[in-house]
């Protein structure tokens, strides 16, 4: 997500830590190196203009703090003006009706079905409200059909269309929801093209019979800067309240994120990221803006691990750890719980020094499908060898690459990695283990201005 905007610009600043001082002439190039990054990551020109000319006017009056060196000064200053940018802070959804309406528009292809899908999830599972969808949607081909197997598939309620009319659809899924008492009701419409006027006004039709609390766009983050010409044609039709950027991890370029809230004073809620119903995150400004510097998102992390780990799984893993009684059992659940998180891939893009480790990962000739290939072999071997690795002869060996469709070297390479990770158990538990993984990672220190 955001790899090359992130890349760069971590690179740039990086350029800093090289030199023994920073002088005015060195923040010129440097910002004039940002403003060229953020341009090529589609950042709208105003942005990036605008960007630049304040962190410059923040950067040359920044008085020198004591202690902390001026180039980490002038990151915090951008990462402060980059914050501003995407939205200072996360917005609340509006819950003040029972049941609160959610408008859902956007174009053809932007995901917008999925999109409330996982809104609706979200809302079930991490706020505890009840949801009930339906769907206006009847221009395209088993859009219905989409939203109500979505539905099913996540237990969430989805009431039928009443008729061929959108006005009595949705009269319909107002009085029903109330008498569900459901405390949300989330409409999907039709997707559309911006110059197509009839089912603009077809829209404006629904959200005035609606009134809705919150009217979310659903944006492609892949569109450029042809995203903001449709945000003032749904804007005019239906006063919007924010939007949901899907394909945030497939865009590497992140220039969307950038330029939406800034240019249209409407906040970015929720972001996908990813395929599944749970790849679905609040958008969190500061957070974003830390992920785009290379700092990482290690609070979202943590949340996410929340979430999906079996907590008192992981106390019991942590516990074998620290106790020299790891075996494969216990490689496997951090297998399987590696591949919740998102795989390697996931969990790496919200560590710091992100760019520094993809480089590493992929130097080392890393693939995704080695973790798969791992958990079969492990599954291919007895309870007993799980436990004792260390029963594990050539014959044995034999068995269990026949049993995983693996090779017997593949099999010996998972015994030397399970070996690696119980030396690394031990180290992880001495003094100084974190200052030898941070520089490791780059935790250059940051030069020193005249």
């Amino acid at each position: 997500m955001l790899e090359n905007i992130t890349n760069k610009i971590t690179g740039i600043f990086q350029g800093l830590s090289n030199k023994g001082a920073i002088t005015e002439k060195d923040l010129d190039t440097t910002l004039r190196e940002v403003r060229v990054a953020l341009l090529e990551a589609d950042v709208s020109l105003k942005v990036s203009k605008d960007l630049i000319k304040n962190i410059q006017e923040k950067a040359l009056g920044q008085k020198v703090i004591e202690n902390v060196q001026p180039g980490q000064q002038i990151i915090k200053i951008v990462s402060d003006e980059l914050t501003e940018i995407l939205g200072s802070q996360s917005s609340e959804l509006n819950f003040k009706n029972k049941p609160s309406v959610f408008l859902m528009c956007g174009l053809q292809g932007a995901g917008k079905t999925t999109s409330i899908a996982k809104l609706a999830h979200y809302c079930q599972n991490t706020l505890n409200k009840t949801v009930s969808l339906v769907s206006t949607d009847l221009r395209r081909p088993a859009a219905i059909e989409q939203l109500r197997v979505l539905a099913q598939k996540n237990n969430i309620q989805f009431i039928e269309p009443s008729s061929e009319d959108v006005k009595d659809i949705v009269q319909t899924a107002l009085n029903q929801s109330e008498k569900l008492l459901s405390d949300i009701l989330i409409i999907d419409t039709s997707g559309r093209i911006s110059t197509d006027e009839e089912l603009l006004i077809e829209l404006k039709t629904i959200y005035e019979l609606a009134k809705p609390q919150e009217n979310l766009l659903v944006l492609d983050s892949m569109m450029g800067q042809q995203a903001l010409s449709v945000v003032e044609a749904f804007h005019q039709t239906a006063p919007l309240t924010g939007f949901i950027l899907t394909r945030l991890d497939a865009d590497p370029r992140g220039g969307v994120a950038l330029s939406a809230k800034y240019q249209t004073g409407l906040p970015i809620r929720f972001f996908g990221s990813g395929e599944n119903i749970t790849d679905f995150e609040v958008f969190h400004p500061d957070r974003i803006a830390s992920r785009i510097l290379g700092m990482g998102d290690v609070v979202s992390l943590v949340e996410k691990a929340q979430k999906d780990f079996d907590n008192k799984e992981m106390e019991n893993l942590q516990a074998q750890m620290m106790s020299g009684k790891f075996n494969m059992e216990g490689m496997l659940k951090q297998f399987l719980q590696m591949k919740k998180m998102g795989g390697m891939s996931g969990l790496m893009s919200y560590m710091p020094g992100v760019g520094k480790i993809k480089s590493m990962m992929e130097n080392a000739d890393f693939d995704e499908k080695i973790i798969d290939h791992q958990i079969a072999i492990i599954r291919s071997m007895t309870k007993q060898e799980r436990s004792d690795p260390d029963i594990l002869k050539a014959s044995r060996k034999r068995r269990i690459a026949s049993g995983s469709g693996r090779q017997v070297h593949e099999v010996n390479r998972l015994l030397k990695q399970f070996e690696q990770t119980k030396k690394m158990m031990k180290q992880a538990q001495k003094p100084g283990f974190a200052n030898k993984i941070k520089n490791l990672l780059g935790g250059n220190q940051m030069p020193t201005i005249e």
